[in-house]
C-alpha cells in the first residue's frame, strides 16, 4: 500500500491561511504581509509567496503588483454572480444526489442540521457556518458527477468565507436559515425534490440580498472610522 503523498510547505501554508481567512481571524480586505507571515509560520518568504499565489486562484487572496497582498474584498456584483453560480450547480447536485443516493444524502443533511443545532445551542456562530457549508456540500458528494463537485470546489472558500464574514452578521440569522435547511430535509424526506429545489435557489438568492446588506453596513461603518480619523487629525493639524 503507498504512503499519501505528503503536502508541500506552501500548501499546509495556504491551508493555514484559507482557515484564517474562512473562520474570519482575517478579515475582508486585510493586508497579508509576506514578511509577518513568514516570520509567523518561521519560514522563508518564498513558500510564503507561493501560498498566497495558491489562494490568488481559488479567488480567496488579491495580490496587488506594487502594492501587496490582500484577503479578497467582495463588490457587490461579487456576491450577486457567485450566488447567481450557487444557484446553477447547487440545483443541479440537489437533483442528482436525490435521484441516485437519496438515503446517503439525506443522512449527510441530518447530520448537518444536528451539527447546527448544536452550534445554536452554544450560539457559536462559527460552528454554524461550518455545518451550512456541510450540508451543501452534502449534495455535490452524493451527484455522482465529478465535474460538478470540481466547479463546486472551485468557489467553496470564498463560498465559505462570506458564510462566515456576512452571514452571521446579518439580520434574521441564522433562524430563518436553519428554518430553511430543516425544511430541505423534510421535503427530501417526503420526495417533493422540486419543491426542495424551489426552497434551495430561493434560500440562495435571499442569502445575496442579506450579504449585500451586510457589506454596506460594514462599508458605511468603515467609512465613518475613516472620518472620525481624518477629524482627528485636522485637530492634531497632523
Amino acid at each position: 500500500m503507498s504512503k499519501p503523498v505528503e503536502k508541500s510547505l506552501a500548501v499546509r501554508l495556504a491551508d493555514n491561511i484559507r482557515e484564517a481567512i474562512v473562520s474570519a481571524r482575517l478579515d475582508l480586505g486585510e493586508a497579508l504581509s509576506e514578511e509577518s507571515l513568514a516570520a509567523a509560520f518561521e519560514v522563508s518568504r518564498t513558500p510564503v509567496r507561493e501560498a498566497l499565489a495558491l489562494l490568488q486562484t481559488e479567488g480567496l487572496v488579491n495580490v496587488v503588483a506594487k502594492s501587496g497582498s490582500y484577503v479578497f474584498s467582495p463588490s457587490e456584483d461579487d456576491i450577486v454572480e457567485l450566488c447567481e453560480h450557487r444557484v446553477t450547480l447547487e440545483v443541479e447536485a440537489s437533483r442528482r444526489s436525490l435521484e441516485r443516493n437519496p438515503e446517503a444524502t439525506l443522512q449527510a443533511m441530518r447530520d448537518a442540521l444536528a451539527q447546527m443545532i448544536s452550534a445554536l445551542e452554544q450560539d457559536d456562530r462559527l460552528s454554524y457556518g461550518a455545518a451550512d457549508t456541510e450540508f451543501h456540500l452534502s449534495f455535490f458528494k452524493y451527484s455522482a458527477n465529478r465535474y460538478l463537485v470540481d466547479a463546486y470546489e472551485r468557489n467553496l472558500g470564498r463560498v465559505a468565507a462570506l458564510r462566515t464574514h456576512l452571514a452571521r452578521r446579518a439580520r434574521h440569522e441564522p433562524d430563518r436559515s436553519f428554518n430553511d435547511h430543516r425544511r430541505m430535509i423534510e421535503l427530501a424526506e417526503t420526495g417533493k425534490y422540486g419543491a426542495l429545489a424551489t426552497l434551495l435557489s430561493r434560500h440562495i438568492l435571499r442569502t445575496r440580498e442579506s450579504y449585500i446588506a451586510t457589506l454596506r453596513e460594514r462599508q458605511e461603518l468603515q467609512g465613518q472610522n475613516s472620518d472620525r480619523v481624518e477629524k482627528m487629525r485636522r485637530k492634531l493639524r497632523l
